[in-house]
């Protein structure tokens, strides 16, 4: 390969890996603002500005406004089915009494470190609009699905609640992500980092403790 060739070529990755970079610095801009303020309330120039990057890229890379929310869900969702399906496959492998309760951790350190999910399901959840039609579709009901089962499975061991699936659904969902979407409040109440690692650790025993009959080995 010739030198003309080589130079070529090393501008052309550093160029894919500017393009990247740019790329991953507006969705994760896009994910805040879109979780904390909502789609109409947000705004292509203040994804730019919170973003770091020059006027007009979202349009330069995502085409559209709508299309970079498809693109920071789809990074969120990916992000989600990658980390549960670990916990859901690491689950298979322990005493099947005591699955729900790994279950149940798993899941509340996962929305320790993505409070943003619970905060964009909130902001989607209220109307029955694209949005919330692409997130059912495209992720939320198979994880429903998936909560279903293993709250149905742990029901006829014993370990579960009385209640049924979907109200188990809701209730794990509001007691595993609320102390992490209200991070701010949660400090300023108890004085201690919801997110640190003792807090989230103890939140999990927590959450895991009224919701299964299956206590902290000692």
């Amino acid at each position: 390969m010739q030198n003309n060739e080589k130079i070529a070529l090393a501008n052309c990755e550093r160029k894919l890996r500017d393009a990247q970079a740019t790329k991953r610095k507006l969705i994760n801009s896009a994910l805040l603002a879109f979780s904390t303020q909502g789609y109409d309330a947000s705004s292509t120039r203040g994804i730019e500005t919170v973003a770091g990057v020059k006027r007009g890229l979202i349009n330069y890379h995502f085409g559209s406004k709508k299309a970079l929310w498809k693109a920071a869900a789809e990074h969120l969702m990916s992000t989600t089915e990658r980390d549960l399906g670990s916990a859901l496959a690491d689950m298979k492998q322990i005493d099947e009494e005591q699955q729900l309760r790994f279950f149940i951790r798993s899941y509340v350190k996962f929305c320790a470190r993505h409070p943003e999910l619970n905060r964009l399901m909130i902001q989607e959840g209220m109307a029955h609009d694209w949005r919330l039609t692409w997130l059912l579709e495209r992720s939320v009901r198979p994880w429903y699905e998936q909560v279903c089962r293993a709250f149905s499975r742990a029901a006829e061991l014993g370990t579960a609640p009385k209640m049924d699936a979907h109200h188990f659904y809701y209730v794990l969902t509001g007691a595993a992500t609320l102390i992490f979407s209200n991070a701010a409040e949660a400090a300023a109440l108890s004085g201690k980092d919801p997110l640190g690692p003792e807090t989230v650790d103890a939140h999990a025993d927590v959450v895991a403790d009224l919701l299964t009959s299956i206590r902290k080995p000692l």
